[in-house]
Parts: C-alpha cells; sequence; structure tokens
C-alpha cells in the first residue's frame, strides 16, 4: 500500500513507505527508521494531535501483524523514534507524553502531507526525486548513497551519508527480528 509523505516542521521529510527521515535542507545523514518505529510514527502524525494510548499503539503497531511485544519494546520504540528524529534534524522535540493516558504530537508541531511526492525542491536548491530514491545504489562500503543515474543528470548529484555504524545497527536490527520472530513461529507450530 502507497502511502504519503510528511513534511515535519518544514525541516525534515518522513518518507513512510520507506520508513526515511530526511532534512528539508538537504543537508546530513538520511535515518532509516525500523518498521514498528516508523508505523509509530505514521500513527502519531495521522492522529493528528490526539492522544493514543499504549494499548492502541500495541494493537495497530504490532497485534494487528500477528505480534505480541512487551511493553518495553513498545516503549523502547517511542525512545528510539525520539532519537531518530533529533538525529535527522528535528529541533523541538514533538513527541509529547500524557502521563497515564499516552503519547501524542506537541501541539505547535506542524505536518504537512505530500499527496503527489514526485518531487520536492529543497531549501538547498537541490532537487529529489522521491519516487526514485528507492532506486537507489549502495556506491561503496562507507554506506554512501547516490539517487539513480536519470536524476544524476537532471538535478546533479545528491548524496545521501549514511554511517557504517548505522548501516550495521540496521543490520543487527533485522538479524534480531528475524531470529526473535523464528521462534515464535516455532513456537507456534509445536
Amino acid at each position: 500500500m502507497e502511502y504519503g509523505n510528511y513534511i515535519i516542521n518544514d525541516e525534515i521529510i518522513f518518507k513512510v513507505n520507506e520508513g526515511i527521515l530526511l532534512r528539508l535542507s538537504g543537508e546530513g545523514d538520511c535515518v532509516i527508521l525500523n518498521s514498528p518505529t516508523a508505523r509509530c510514527l505514521q500513527l502519531l502524525l495521522e492522529s493528528k494531535g490526539e492522544i493514543i494510548s499504549r494499548d492502541v499503539f500495541l494493537d495497530i503497531v504490532w497485534r494487528k501483524r500477528g505480534i505480541v511485544v512487551s511493553q518495553n519494546t513498545f516503549y523502547q520504540n517511542i525512545s528510539l523514534l525520539r532519537k531518530s528524529l533529533k538525529a535527522a534534524g528535528l529541533t523541538k522535540e514533538i513527541i509529547k507524553t500524557e502521563r497515564r493516558k499516552g503519547f501524542s504530537l506537541a501541539a505547535e508541531t506542524s505536518v504537512s502531507l505530500i499527496v503527489d511526492d514526485a518531487s520536492i525542491n529543497l531549501k538547498s536548491n537541490l532537487n529529489i526525486d522521491l519516487k526514485n530514491l528507492t532506486d537507489a545504489s549502495i556506491q561503496n562500503g562507507e554506506g554512501t548513497i547516490n539517487t539513480t543515474e536519470s536524476n544524476k543528470k537532471n538535478q546533479g548529484l545528491f548524496v545521501l551519508k549514511i554511517p557504517f555504524s548505522g548501516v550495521l545497527l540496521i543490520a543487527l536490527l533485522i538479524v534480531i527480528e528475524v531470529i526473535i520472530l523464528s521462534r515464535r513461529l516455532l513456537e507456534f507450530v509445536r
């Protein structure tokens, strides 16, 4: 299913389908969210400031997909989301904790849904073709990703630098997720 993309506080772009956070200025690193963390952010953005309880998060983000997780896993994902938003370049905290109720977006948060996301002109006068961004290829072991060849010809070279440690962390998270899912599958089969 294709979802729109969001511009948050005129600072970062959240590409929902890819779980990617990019600075609107075109500077800095791209932040890749794991799937549950990306779904948590999507749920917060779609709620338009309403308080979302822990149980609603657990139902929509995990149980709906047949996964049961602990409350600790949920809180770790919220923490990871906050850190990722900051790393992506968001200057203000947008996730508000409502004590004993849940979480919501801070009232002053500006969110714009991009329905026609063929391209976004960045403040740095670079033009990123968002539809082709996922067609990127890894150029070297440093984690540098260049956009497709057609984008290089049309807009010049735009490079997203992902630290190698970030790539390793993502790989580790994927391995852990596979191990957890395989254990659950074995328990289910027994």
